[in-house]
């Protein structure tokens, strides 16, 4: 009896689940845009292959798309939306033009870059007023909810908790902390900020990661199972154009650490032509992947790129995936995002909820 239904139930999430999901990418609108799509391909496009699906138009009430997370306990999807300023919540599944869920709108939260769901606790971490980072409860709906708390800005005069134009928020569950890519106030060097979820009000890190191991710092991602930290990070050259590598440092580093390794070099596509720019990076912990995008601010979707490594690439090799052109998205180009189909879910043991 328990195999017929243990079948049953793996019968009902096959169907319930596409076969062709794998990574995902959204953006921010161009102007006289009303709003961008965020888009998902399968893990067999290459170069510039359509979409599998996409989420947009007029009832998803979605203006950017520049950050959306994949929340495995709920199968949902957290988008931030910047300029829409709110955070917009989907079926992780849904395709089309789907309304949200869900819409986490209030006047203080204004523009929000990237946000993290802790769903151990019931909340959702948020860069709010391009400055802060505020905690919600995970279930938050509508422009009246409040901030549980509110981590505050230190690029006035005092800059105690060491937040200025903070981006690539991230959450670390072993030590229970919120990081952010960051600069440093009255410097602008880049480094990586660590807080406490539970920290309020005008407090100090936890710890920071500093020094050239993270200068030219864009984004940050996590690999909880390896328990590294891959740092996007740029070097601009006389003529204008790009160096580009991923720096790798354990994730209890701090302070002026050495990374363990980088990826980086000729080969590995990401030194870029003048006018481009880095925009994100992400860990897929299903398909053990990192996933880098680049663009340029130019109104034209020709040069995206969405660059895909393994996750245990190491110095010069060359990316297993290379996504390009305006097949990525309409608008200039976001964060990677890794949502899993079926089957890498089934063949790595995660484990799902119970199918509605």
């Amino acid at each position: 009896m328990r195999i017929c239904l243990l079948s049953a139930v793996v019968a009902t999430l096959v169907f319930a689940l596409p076969a062709n999901a794998d990574m995902g990418i959204g953006g921010y609108s161009r102007p006289g845009q009303t709003g961008v799509p965020f888009r998902i391909f399968g893990p067999a496009v290459d170069g510039t292959g359509a979409a599998s699906f996409e989420v947009g138009g007029p009832a998803t009430g979605l203006t950017d798309t520049q950050w959306v997370t994949y929340e495995p306990n709920e199968r949902l999807l957290y988008v931030s939306d910047f300029n829409g300023q709110a955070i917009r919540v989907y079926p992780a599944f849904a395709a089309g033009d789907v309304a949200p869920l869900r819409v986490i709108n209030p006047p203080t939260l204004l523009q929000t870059r990237a946000n993290a769901p802790v769903f151990a606790h019931g909340e959702l971490g948020v860069i709010a007023s391009n400055c802060c980072i505020a905690t919600y409860a995970l279930n938050a709906n509508g422009n009246t909810v409040s901030a549980l708390r509110t981590i505050g800005w230190g690029g006035g005069a005092d800059p105690t908790t060491q937040l200025k134009n903070p981006t690539s928020l991230i959450y670390l569950p072993d030590t229970d902390e919120y990081v952010v890519s960051d600069s440093e106030p009255g410097t602008n060097a880049r480094r990586i900020v660590f807080h406490a979820r539970t920290s309020n009000g005008n407090v100090a890190p936890t710890r920071m990661l500093t020094g050239n191991g993270v200068a030219g710092a864009v984004g940050i991602a996590h690999d909880q199972r390896r328990h590294l930290f891959y740092v996007l990070a740029t070097t601009i050259l006389a003529d204008q154009s790009y160096i580009g590598r991923i720096a790798v440092f354990p994730d209890n580093a701090s302070g002026a650490a050495t990374p363990l390794y980088t990826i980086a070099g000729g080969l590995s596509r990401l030194n870029r032509p003048a006018g481009h720019y880095y925009i994100g990076i992400a860990h897929d912990p299903y398909e053990r992947r990192i996933m880098v995008s680049t663009g340029t601010s130019q109104s034209t979707t020709a040069t995206h790129r969405v660059i895909v490594f393994n996750e245990d690439a190491a110095y010069n090799v060359p990316p297993l995936r290379e996504l390009s052109g305006d097949t990525l998205g309409p608008g200039f180009l976001g964060t990677p995002f890794a949502v899993p189909s079926w089957d890498v879910i089934y063949r790595n043991g995660f484990d799902l909820p119970a199918p509605d």
